[in-house]
């Protein structure tokens, strides 16, 4: 066979493999409902791994693209994020308990769902006819969506945007003993103490409680209300039919947990290889001859809206450093600026993260955030305000590649010490190269192992056979607390009756002892005598 016959072979070789692998593509359904910068990465990010394996996308979304797309659908809802916290902004959501902040999250899952379900780009997708492989759909107190499995006739995948709580496991019966697993919103370590222990078990079954007893029967009301459709499953029977759980989550950075086989850690699948920074951003950080810092609070938490008295003590420890401070600040004006400080009010932080004279990265502790400094490597400080971001800083302190702070008791000189204490001591960024190496070592890239069980849903229609039995269980018979009664009623039985019986042969023992014998001989003689 000649060259041009060699070339013709491969070349239809080549053609067969592209055809086979768009037999192969899938029409994949995301909905994103919650209009945040973090979920709106996450949401994105998900769309773009499967359309570039060469997947059909319809992306339901606040945030729709602005150039149109070959494969790739968008449908655009309107953006409830004001609905979180209505009445505070979301720095104030640190001074709230936990129990409250949960509450809130349902409040703002039922008023969401409210909108979404009068929206005419929803009803339209609720009624039309499009095919579907397999849906994945974001968990984030929105489970109004899940009637779109059922209208659609489509497998769920359900995506967990941070480490999942004990309610968000028992969507696939994965575990969460209370015991060692601390819930998300929860600051602690997996060697609790007793109180922790008992705060731990009681705030997860408060979860528990308020999401099947508030958030869903009133989701229900709505759905009922909106959506007409007699044959239509309850959430909760919806809601127990989800093929597998993907959690944005790895055990590198988490405490170790027992995993069923439908849940599925890809956490860190948003983030991509560093791409070359804008032009400024490059001169600044490569001139930074003592090294920078970055600080950033993330896409909700806004710095500017910082209390004068925490901004300024920031700024002042700031202007004691000889290292370079690259600020996400989004306001036009910086009273007192520093010349060592440079703002963006938009910046490419996993991008910046990457470049090799960062030496600190101060953060509010997104997950989002700690999985990007995990990935480069970096050590952090860090400001939690709300959600899982105290658990996250916290499990930074104690795999020690970082420091957390109060946002409420900042000063200049706590601030001061914290950033000197990361920047000479080396063990901080020894730590964050070892954890970014246990990130990285696993058998697929996070995007593939999501690509891989995406595709693997849709191969099979669902996947029952990977389905625990414990989602079929009540909470009491999932705790065996039915068993436990039982047994306790046993033993309860058991107890009385030894005790009854004890009590009789005592009794029978008693009254025959010597000295009564002894009592009843002199009672009888006297009665012989008179």
């Amino acid at each position: 066979m000649g060259a041009s016959g060699a070339q013709l072979l491969l070349a239809a070789l080549a053609l067969v493999a592209c055809l086979a692998e768009g037999a192969r593509a899938a029409h994949v359904l995301v909905v994103f409902p919650v209009g945040s910068g973090s979920h709106r990465n996450l949401g994105q990010a998900i769309a773009r791994g499967l359309h570039a394996r060469g997947h059909r996308v319809t992306v339901v979304s606040p945030f729709p693209r602005q150039q149109p797309l070959q494969n790739w659908t968008d449908v655009a809802i309107p953006n409830t994020i004001h609905f979180f916290g209505q009445t505070s902004g979301f720095l104030e959501l640190g001074s709230s308990n936990n129990f409250k902040k949960f509450k809130m999250m349902n409040d703002y899952g039922i008023s969401s769902c409210e909108v979404y379900l009068q929206d005419e780009n929803v009803k339209r997708l609720m009624n039309s006819n499009e095919k579907f492989d397999v849906m994945i759909i974001e968990i984030f107190f929105c489970e109004c969506f899940l009637t779109l499995s059922h209208r659609l006739k489509v497998p769920i995948i359900q995506f967990n945007t941070f480490w999942p709580g004990a309610w968000t496991g028992d969507i696939v019966g994965s575990p969460s003993p209370y015991a060692y697993v601390p819930d998300t919103f929860l600051a602690y370590t997996d060697h609790m103490t007793f109180f922790e222990r008992l705060h731990n078990a009681v705030f997860g079954l408060y979860c528990k409680l308020i999401r099947e007893m508030y958030l869903l029967p009133k989701m229900e009301d709505l759905v009922r209300r909106h959506v007409n459709d007699p044959t239509m499953p309850t959430l909760s029977e919806l809601d127990r039919s989800t093929s597998m759980l993907l959690t944005n989550s790895h055990v590198s950075l988490q405490y170790p947990r027992p995993l069923a086989p439908a849940l599925v850690e890809v956490g860190g699948m948003h983030v991509n290889p560093p791409k070359k920074l804008p032009k400024d951003l490059q001169e600044y950080l490569d001139g930074a001859k003592d090294g920078a810092i970055y600080f950033s609070l993330g896409s909700n938490l806004r710095s500017a809206d910082l209390p004068n008295e925490t901004r300024s003590a920031i700024v002042n420890a700031f202007s004691k450093l000889k290292q370079r401070i690259l600020w996400k600040w989004e306001a036009e004006t910086f009273p007192g600026k520093p010349d060592n400080l440079k703002l963006g009010k938009w910046l490419p932080q996993s991008d910046i993260l990457a470049h090799k004279n960062i030496r600190l990265f101060i953060t509010h502790g997104g997950f989002l955030s700690t999985l990007e400094t995990v990935y480069h490597g970096v050590p952090v400080i860090g400001i939690p305000v709300f959600s899982d971001q105290d658990l996250n800083m916290l499990q930074a302190e104690s795999k020690g590649y970082g420091i957390r702070l109060r946002l409420n008791n900042i000063t200049s000189e706590t601030f001061y010490w914290a950033i000197t204490e990361i920047l000479n001591n080396p063990r901080y960024q020894t730590k964050a190269k070892d954890l970014s190496r246990l990130y990285h070592d696993r058998p697929r890239t996070p995007m593939e192992e999501l690509v891989y069980w995406t595709e693997y849903v849709a191969r099979h229609k669902g996947a029952s056979h990977m389905r625990s039995a414990a989602v079929d269980l009540s909470w009491y018979q999932l705790c065996l607390l039915d068993v436990i009664i039982f047994m306790l009623t046993i033993v309860t039985v058991v107890a009385s009756l030894i005790v009854i019986i004890l009590r009789v042969v005592l009794r029978f023992l008693f009254s025959s002892t010597p000295k009564n014998i002894a009592e009843n001989g002199i009672k009888k003689n006297l009665k012989k005598k008179q």
